[in-house]
């Protein structure tokens, strides 16, 4: 039986990330690991926070297995945690890395952590975040430097991750972004948009959902002008937009108005409780990821859950996701081609068709698997 720390964000921090560093705990103690998360006791300043909050409400920790240490502005902190990821007696170490902001933190803890002959395999989502920072790649070249090993969710992080001169000679495996299984089981749609407050005379019309945190690079916009086009006005499509709003609010008010697109969009701007994730995605024939850029989308992985196409644009690892016009559509970041695939679902009935691709595709994506690569990560470097 192996054990290994995962140093990252866990309850009741909330967020994607969190989720899924949680998810992984819980699959590796279903192998017969031992895994043990050490989090942030602090993981932004509330002046580098766009959101209302990070944690989540009324949180109550039945899980255990998460313990809260990590202050990114105080190094104090820093030594301590890695003297208590030492005294744990880990056999390894996950670090997840997302953002430049952590860097110093990170590899100040993985620094020490090395010293011990700690064996340290970077989960990164990101080795490059979506809006830019300044000396971004000085930071991160700085904590890939105390990293042994490196497991990335796409082929895109993978090709920026081998640019870093700090990757050379280092193993690097590609392991998809798993399934989320957190959310609950699927519920019919009619019953999934009256809990969402459809109407009952709109409930048997078009859905579409766009979800998640709304930042400039992930395109509402972009989707908007998509809702205003005659050809989706003629199908009597509305729009669903779920999620807190990380960019200005206000820009993408005055466009549905001046679009005069309100009547057919139905905005819920607040960050969705993970109880009522399921709504909204059952609410929906098909989600719609317009993204200016990406890595790979959890999004995604929760649609998958729920047995949704999806509707992704070609950018970063969001091809890995989808088959063209097999399971869902893959296309370009244009206004004209979102609304082509969306007229051949809807009136060519693909969504039958398409969920029991998805059905059969879904096995690929599995918290054991993740598992798996991990374990032999680690493994692979005993063996030397």
């Amino acid at each position: 039986m192996l054990k290994n720390c995962i140093i990252g964000p866990g309850y009741p921090l909330r967020g994607g990330i969190s989720e899924s560093n949680q998810a992984l705990q819980k699959a590796f103690c279903y192998n017969k690991n031992e895994s043990i998360i050490v989090s942030y006791s602090l993981q932004y300043p509330k002046i580098l926070f766009p959101g209302k909050q990070q944690v989540i409400d009324n949180f109550d920790d039945k899980l255990g297995g998460v313990t809260q240490i990590i202050n990114t502005l105080n190094p104090l902190s820093w030594f301590k945690t890695a003297k208590y990821i030492i005294k744990e007696k880990p056999d390894y170490v996950i670090v997840r890395y997302w953002h430049p902001y952590f860097a110093i933190c990170l590899a100040f803890i993985c620094r020490i952590l090395k010293k011990r002959s700690l064996f340290i395999i970077a989960w990164i989502d990101n080795i490059e975040p979506h809006e830019s920072v300044p000396f971004q790649k000085y930071f991160t070249s700085f904590f890939l430097c105390y990293c042994d090993a490196f497991l990335v969710m796409s082929k895109s992080v993978k090709s920026t991750l081998t640019t870093y001169y700090q990757s050379k000679g280092k193993k690097i495996i590609t392991s998809p972004h798993p399934i989320y299984d957190v959310f609950g089981k699927a519920i019919c749609k009619h019953d999934a948009r009256i809990k969402i407050g459809v109407q009952k005379k709109d409930v048997n019309s078009k859905y579409i959902l766009f979800f998640g945190l709304v930042r400039q690079y992930k395109g509402l916009d972009l989707l908007l002008d998509v809702m205003a086009t005659q050809k989706i006005k003629d199908l009597n499509i509305k729009l669903i937009i779920a999620g807190e709003f990380y960019d200005s609010k206000d820009k993408y008010i005055s466009k549905i108005e001046f679009l005069n697109i309100h009547n057919s969009v139905l905005l819920y701007d607040f960050y969705i409780p993970n109880e009522d994730v399921v709504n909204y995605f059952c609410a929906s024939d098909i989600v719609v990821q317009p993204y200016r850029s990406a890595t790979q989308s959890g999004v995604s992985m929760i649609a998958y859950n729920f047995n949704k196409p999806m509707i992704l644009t070609n950018v970063g690892g969001l091809s890995d996701y989808v088959s063209h016009g097999q399971d869902g559509y893959l296309v370009d970041v244009k206004v004209e081609a979102i609304v082509a695939s969306l007229v051949d679902f809807y009136q060519f009935s693909r969504e039958d068709k398409f969920v029991q691709a998805i059905k059969q595709k879904k096995s690929r994506y599995s918290w054991s698997s993740l598992c798996d690569n991990f374990n032999k990560l680690y493994e692979d470097e005993k063996k030397k």
